[in-house]
């Protein structure tokens, strides 16, 4: 107990021995207070620290509640002169609405009382007390009375409103912001809205605005709030500038006003776009911990429902010390508390309430399934569900190996090349995650553990508990997995008719990378896609003498032809599409990763061949179809499940085979040696009115239509042959 603490208790202590009447509180609502548990102890500095035309602001020191803890409080008031019993009433309105509990014994209170009539003088007075009033309230002295006017506030000019801003524009209208002013009288300004076409802007002479929320006179609401309004009445692909003026009174009458506001122009949009009338907000609500991310979406429609599309969505934050968002709805848990989120396109708006709450602090968890999901000859990829790190966050991952069938945790390497490498970094918590190890040796066994942590290896990392270990086998050198065939690597000199190129449009590039290479490789090509409507990035090479121009029936197309592509979906594949689940966020949101032509891309004279998934369209799951456009364009999934699989390692071979004088053609598929299609003879695939080019490969990102993300692919190798498959095999 500190020394101000004990002097209370001792001055309440001697004030009841001193005094043990019986103090009566004139009102039958207010029982006699006892002294033989010791009383409540007396205010004697209530004053009046400050007054407004409505209001009042008390201070006073508080006391103790006669048995150490800080008393509540009834404060009353009434025009002067004070009476305490049945006319001075309980303070109702305020921050020293009664009941008034107390915070800290000795510590200086302030409070106000609302509601006073201006010019009016008022008495004010106090009674401490402890326990429940008006049930079983024990009631010290009452205080001293502290005496004042409500002061009538002298008018001034209106305030000047100085961040008018255009937030959105459709092709008829522009939506304005400005932070409401006060008038000079305490109220709520008026505004008069003024625009003008063009760029620059002089007030005299300009129209008032007539048509929308922003037409003059604009009524206010509340000093302070930031306001939005929209001008009607626009002209599409037009530059206009706006300014307003606060004024009170009434406009050509008795008006004051205050200065004009900034000038603030835009441009509206293009005529002929149907307006955003609703903005839905997924998901509804948003429950995150501190340094937790949501990923959300924002769906707008017209006025009878309509989906609409290639709209700019901007996002917002109500307290950016709770949640951010970035320009792609990404929420991110900052601090305890409470913010509002916000998708804003044209003049609409919706809204999604996030709740942050800091986790209570506890071990990492321990990761109970890993697996061994693929392996080619000099890589295995391992698979797990990631956890916490027992702070909410996802955890980090030191992951080690050994040769053999079984592991001993202690004095077992960690894993030092590949996406495995110790130490690994956590992406989200609950997420199906892939990773490869790259190093080893074909025809090998070797057997896997780890264990989540957070904080930094060999200097403050906490633990979980190990893993359950793993086992599996590397491929046989120069395979694809165990018991597959060979496919001869050529120097391409019957198949490309040059080096391999780049195709990219819609903001997609490529270059080289270090971040995943295939064996005695010095670089893969790193393929990247920006999150737009359409867009490709892709290596692009020909096979056949001279592209086969005019060459209908060339022999080269007669027999089977190779083409083999091992690539890796970085980190944020899955997400670039909205995940593998069909929502209302990804309804055409699809990616593909290879695709041969027979014939120019983008024709419809000859049929392809594509890789791709799409949430909606081909059921979560990447897969392989053959299509001219519209025809066929059914999916043969790589495998039975929807997960995709980020940062591993797929080596997918395509056979083609045309058949001339049938005038169809096949198409077989294998993917990490399994074979997943082998197609009939199709009559539109390669051969509906020949090859006018010859037959284009396509491998890299190619294409992302709809993207919530950004999709980056690795092609760590890529070659084409018509030599057979094996060494004297025919084709299976």
């Amino acid at each position: 107990m500190s020394a101000r603490v004990i002097m209370f208790v001792a001055v309440a202590a001697l004030a009841a021995a001193c005094d043990s009447r019986d103090v009566s509180l004139n009102g039958p609502t207010h029982p006699s207070f006892a002294t033989a548990t010791g009383a409540p102890a007396e205010v004697l500095d209530l004053a009046v620290a400050s007054a407004s035309d409505t209001s009042v602001t008390l201070s006073f020191t508080e006391v103790d509640d006669g048995i150490g803890a800080p008393s509540s409080y009834d404060i009353r008031f009434m025009p002067s002169p004070m009476s305490w019993g049945g006319a001075a009433l309980s303070v109702s309105r305020g921050t020293c609405a009664a009941p008034l509990a107390g915070t800290a014994i000795g510590a200086r209170r302030i409070c106000t009382v609302l509601g006073l009539t201006t010019g009016t003088a008022y008495d004010f007075r106090l009674v401490p007390f402890r326990g429940t009033l008006k049930v079983n309230a024990v009631f010290g002295a009452l205080s001293n009375v502290a005496s004042d006017t409500a002061r009538a506030r002298a008018a001034t000019a209106p305030r000047t409103a100085s961040d008018l801003r255009i937030t959105a524009v459709t092709d008829t209208s522009a939506t304005l912001s400005f932070t409401e002013v006060n008038d000079g009288t305490g109220q709520p300004a008026s505004y008069d809205v003024r625009y003008v076409v063009g760029a620059t802007m002089s007030w005299g002479g300009n129209s008032s605005v007539v048509r929308g929320t922003c037409a003059t006179p604009l009524a206010g609401t509340t000093i302070g709030v930031v306001r939005r309004c929209t001008v009607l009445g626009l002209s599409g692909s037009t530059a206009y500038s706006f300014q307003l003026v606060a004024f009170r009174g009434t406009l050509r009458v008795n008006a004051v006003f205050g200065g004009l506001s900034n000038v603030t122009s835009g441009t509206t949009a293009p005529g002929g776009q149907v307006p955003v009338a609703s903005v839905t907000v997924t998901p509804a609500s948003v429950a995150l911990a501190v340094g937790g991310t949501q990923q959300l979406g924002a769906t707008l429609r017209d006025a009878s429902g309509n989906a609409l599309t290639g709209r700019a969505v901007n996002w917002t934050s109500s307290n950016a010390a709770v949640a951010t968002v970035s320009a792609n709805g990404l929420a991110q848990a900052v601090g305890e508390g409470s913010a509002i989120l916000t998708a804003t396109s044209g003049a609409v708006s919706g809204t999604v309430a996030v709740t942050v709450a800091t986790p209570a602090v506890t071990s990492p968890g321990t990761v109970s399934d890993l697996t061994v999901a693929g392996m080619t000859d000099t890589s295995l990829t391992l698979s797990f569900t990631e956890v916490k790190d027992g702070t909410g966050k996802a955890a980090r991952y030191d992951v080690r190996l050994v040769v053999g069938a079984t592991l001993s945790w202690g004095g077992t390497p960690s894993v030092v090349r590949g996406t495995c490498a110790t130490p690994m970094m956590g992406t989200a918590i609950g997420a199906k995650r892939t990773c490869t190890v790259l190093g080893v040796s074909a025809a090998t066994t070797y057997s896997f553990q780890l264990v989540a942590f957070r904080g930094t290896l060999k200097t403050n990392a906490v633990f979980g508990g190990l893993s359950n270990a793993t086992s599996g086998a590397t491929a046989g050198r120069g395979g694809s997995g165990a018991g597959q065939v060979t496919y001869y690597r050529t120097n391409f000199t019957d198949g490309t008719t040059g080096p391999l190129d780049v195709y990219a449009y819609g903001g997609g590039s490529c270059g080289p990378s270090t971040d995943y290479r295939d064996a005695g490789s010095a670089a893969s090509i790193k393929c990247t896609i920006p999150a737009i409507d359409y867009g490709a990035a892709a290596l692009q090479a020909w096979f056949g003498h001279g592209r086969l121009s005019g060459l209908p029936s060339d022999p080269s197309l007669g027999q089977d032809l190779f083409q083999e592509v091992r690539f890796v979906l970085a980190p944020g594949a899955a997400g670039a599409i909205g995940g593998t689940a069909c929502t209302v966020l990804n309804p055409s949101s699809q990616f593909k990763v290879h695709k041969s032509v027979y014939g120019q891309a983008g024709s419809a004279v000859n049929g392809w061949v594509m890789s791709a998934i799409g949430p909606c369209s081909d059921g979560g799951r990447l897969g392989t179809e053959a299509e001219m456009w519209n025809i066929d364009g059914r999916t043969y999934p790589w495998s039975s499940a929807s997960a995709l699989l980020e940062g591993s390692v797929y080596d997918v071979i395509y056979r083609y085979h045309r058949y001339t004088a049938q005038g169809c053609g096949t198409i077989a598929v294998w993917v990490n040696g399994t074979k997943v299609w082998d197609s009939p003879c199709q009559s539109y695939l390669g051969t509906t009115n020949g090859s006018t080019q010859g037959l284009l490969f396509w491998d890299g990102a190619t294409y992302l239509q709809s993207g919530l993300t950004a999709l980056t692919v690795y092609t760590l190798f890529t070659q084409a042959t018509n030599y057979p498959i094996g060494a004297a095999t025919a084709s299976p």
